[in-house]
C-alpha cells in the first residue's frame, strides 16, 4: 500500500490533475525561425510530438526570411510532417519600396501580437533570448497572458563541429539588452538543449542575452521522439515511390551526395574547397559506379549554386536534386558523402556515410587524418590525397569499415548519456512541475 504521506505521490496527482485540467484548452505555440534552415529541421520532431500530446494546442512557425522560407516549401518530407503538427507563416517585407517593406513589418508585428493576446498561456521558441526588439515586446506579451518564453537550441550537432570553425573566424560579440528586457528581469523563462555536448556553443548563445540566470532542460535528441521515427519510417517509403515515379528502378544502387553552399569552404579557411572536393566525388564515383543513381541533397542556401546545376546537367538522368530528409537518404543509399563537415555528420544518424572535406592542416596536426566529426558515424576519405580514388573504391565496396568501434563510440555515447526526455519537456510546458526544479549549474553540468 503507497504511504498517502509519500511526496512523490503527492506530486504526481497534482500533475494528474493540473493536466486534466489544461487538456481540451487551446494555447499558441509560436516557433520564431532565424534565416536558417537548421531550426526548422530540429523543431519539427519536438512539435510532432507536442501535437501527438495535445492536438488543442495550435502550433505556428513564424518565418521572416524568404529564401528560408522558400527551401522549407521545398523540402516535403518536411512539408509532410509540418502538416500533421502546425502551420507555417511568412512574415517577412514581400512587398518593394521603403513604405511596403514598413507595411509588411507592422502587419506581422501586429499578427505575432494577436496570437500571442488571443488564448491564455501562450508559448514562444526561439534560438535566441527575447533580449531585442521585437522579441522583447513578445515576451512582455506573453508574460502579460500567463505565458512563458524558452530558447530552443537550433543545433543538435556538438560543440566539436564549432571549435575549428572558430579558430578561423571571430566569436560573436555581446550585444547590450533593451531596456525592456531589463525591465522585464530575464530574457526568457528557460533553456531548453538536446544533450550535454553543446555547452560552448551554449555559451556563444550567451552574446545575445542572458541564459545562465534561468533553468536549463536538457530533452535528448528530438529524432528519437516516437512521433518523428514513426514518420522516418513512413517517409522512406513515400520516397521510394515517388523515386520510382521518376524512372529510378526500385533496385538501383543509390548514393547521396551532401552538397554545402559555396563559401562554406571559408569557415574552415580554404576558399574554394567546396567545387574541389565535390568534383573529384563526382568524377570518381561515376567511374567506380557507373550505372549507380546520385542524389543530390543540395543546403537549403545552396540550391542555386551554379556547381550542383552544372553537374545535375552533366550526368542527365543518373543524377537527381534531392529535398527529402536526410535520414530518409541514409536509408535509401548504399552510401551518403559530403563535400564539407555538415551538422549531419554530427547529429547521430544511422547509416553509412563518408566524410570527404578538405581540412586545414592543423585539423590534422591536432586529430590525424579522420573527419572532424570522427567518432559519430562518417568515414574520412581525403579528396586531395593521391589514392583517393583507391581508398573511395575500398569505402563503397567494403561495408566491414563501417564497423569499426572507434567510428561510431562518440555517437553511441552521446545517445546513451542523453535519451529522449520527452515528459520532461511536456511537464514544463504544461507547468507541472516548478520552474526552477533543476539549478542551471546542474543542468549545464
Amino acid at each position: 500500500m503507497v504511504n498517502p504521506a509519500n511526496p512523490l505521490k503527492r506530486r504526481r496527482d497534482r500533475r494528474r490533475r493540473i493536466s486534466f485540467m489544461n487538456k481540451g484548452r487551446s494555447r499558441n505555440f509560436i516557433f520564431f525561425l532565424s534565416p536558417r534552415f537548421v531550426d526548422f529541421d530540429t523543431y519539427l520532431p519536438m512539435a510532432m510530438e507536442l501535437a501527438m500530446a495535445h492536438p488543442e494546442w495550435r502550433l505556428r512557425f513564424a518565418v521572416f526570411n524568404k529564401q528560408n522560407y522558400q527551401a522549407i516549401l521545398a523540402n516535403q518530407t518536411m512539408m509532410a510532417g509540418l502538416d500533421r503538427c502546425g502551420s507555417l507563416h511568412f512574415l517577412g517585407s514581400g512587398r518593394k519600396g521603403v513604405v511596403g517593406k514598413i507595411l509588411s513589418r507592422m502587419k506581422g508585428l501586429a499578427l505575432v501580437s494577436w496570437w500571442i493576446l488571443r488564448h491564455g498561456r501562450p508559448a514562444l521558441f526561439s534560438s535566441r533570448a527575447f533580449s531585442n526588439s521585437p522579441y522583447t515586446l513578445f515576451y512582455a506579451l506573453a508574460r502579460l497572458r500567463g505565458g512563458n518564453g524558452y530558447l530552443l537550441w537550433k543545433r543538435r550537432s556538438t560543440d566539436e563541429v564549432h571549435r575549428i570553425m572558430f579558430q578561423v573566424r571571430e566569436a560573436p560579440e555581446k550585444q547590450p539588452v533593451s531596456f525592456l528586457a531589463r525591465m522585464l528581469g530575464r530574457d526568457q523563462d528557460a533553456v531548453i538543449h538536446y544533450h550535454d555536448q553543446q555547452k560552448e556553443t551554449l555559451d556563444q548563445a550567451a552574446s545575445f542575452g542572458r541564459i545562465h540566470d534561468v533553468p536549463w532542460l536538457r530533452i535528448g535528441m528530438p529524432h528519437h521522439f516516437p512521433a518523428w521515427r514513426r514518420f522516418i519510417d513512413e517517409q522512406i517509403e513515400v520516397e521510394r515511390t515517388r523515386l520510382a515515379l521518376d524512372g529510378v528502378p526500385r533496385d538501383a544502387e543509390i548514393y547521396t551526395l551532401f552538397a554545402a553552399k559555396s563559401g562554406s569552404g571559408a569557415n574552415l579557411g580554404l576558399p574554394g574547397a567546396i567545387e574541389r572536393s565535390f568534383g573529384t566525388i563526382v568524377t570518381a564515383l561515376t567511374r567506380l559506379r557507373p550505372h549507380a543513381i546520385l542524389l543530390i541533397r543540395a543546403h537549403p542556401q545552396a540550391m542555386d549554386e551554379p556547381y550542383i546545376a552544372e553537374t545535375v546537367a552533366s550526368l542527365g538522368p543518373k543524377a537527381h536534386l534531392s529535398f527529402a530528409h536526410p535520414e530518409v537518404l541514409l536509408a535509401l543509399s548504399r552510401r551518403c558523402i559530403a563535400n564539407n563537415p555538415t551538422n549531419v555528420l554530427f547529429t547521430g544518424f544511422h547509416g553509412k556515410s563518408i566524410d570527404c572535406s578538405e581540412y586545414p592542416e592543423f585539423h590534422f596536426k591536432e586529430h590525424g587524418e579522420v573527419s572532424l566529426a570522427h567518432g559519430y558515424g562518417p568515414l574520412y576519405i581525403n579528396p586531395l590525397a593521391k589514392d583517393f580514388d583507391m581508398q573511395l573504391a575500398r569505402a563503397l565496396e567494403d561495408d566491414s569499415l563501417f564497423e569499426a568501434p572507434e567510428l561510431t563510440e562518440k555517437r553511441d555515447r552521446l545517445h546513451r548519456n542523453n535519451p529522449p526526455r520527452f515528459e520532461a519537456l511536456l511537464s514544463l510546458l504544461e507547468g507541472n512541475s516548478p520552474l526552477r526544479e533543476t539549478p542551471p549549474a546542474v543542468q549545464k553540468a
